[in-house]
């Protein structure tokens, strides 16, 4: 794991510099690290989902998730709603689908107008369906 984790490392770094090759600043280098960082954490916690390892890719998209990634806050909520590494609740993943769907993640919007329309771990609610149907079209 330790060879994988810093080949990780070393592609998400140079992906980075190649993105932005006239980033001179020390602000935008910052900016950069702090991205690939958080790439890192995201495909981190992606390979040990997919390893099967799902009570360890749950505490760690739900680090992710609580640091503000709309990834994480994604992950989490699917994985609430699967039952996957925590014990199944719709009610928890409406929460992180809807934290999610405030910060702009389309995915998420999705979830909660569903969500709305069904009654599925919220108390349904045409009209806020059709408000986060609009908001998901928007892509806003």
């Amino acid at each position: 794991m330790r060879s994988y984790r810093h080949d990780l490392k070393a592609t998400v770094l140079a992906a980075l510099v190649f993105m932005a090759p006239n980033a001179t600043t020390a602000q935008a280098s910052d900016d950069q690290i702090r991205v690939a960082r958080e790439m890192i954490r995201t495909l981190e916690a992606y390979a040990v989902y997919k390893m099967g390892q799902y009570d360890l890719a749950f505490e760690r998209y739900h680090t992710l998730a609580e640091d503000g990634n709309p990834q994480g806050m994604l992950n989490v909520a699917n994985m609430y709603s699967e039952g996957k590494g925590v014990e199944q609740s719709y009610s928890n993943a409406f929460r992180w689908y809807l934290r999610a769907a405030e910060i702009g993640d389309r995915i998420a919007m999705e979830q909660v107008e569903s969500a709305y329309r069904t009654g599925k771990g919220v108390q349904k609610d045409t009209e806020r369906a059709e408000y986060w149907e609009m908001r998901a079209r928007a892509g806003d």
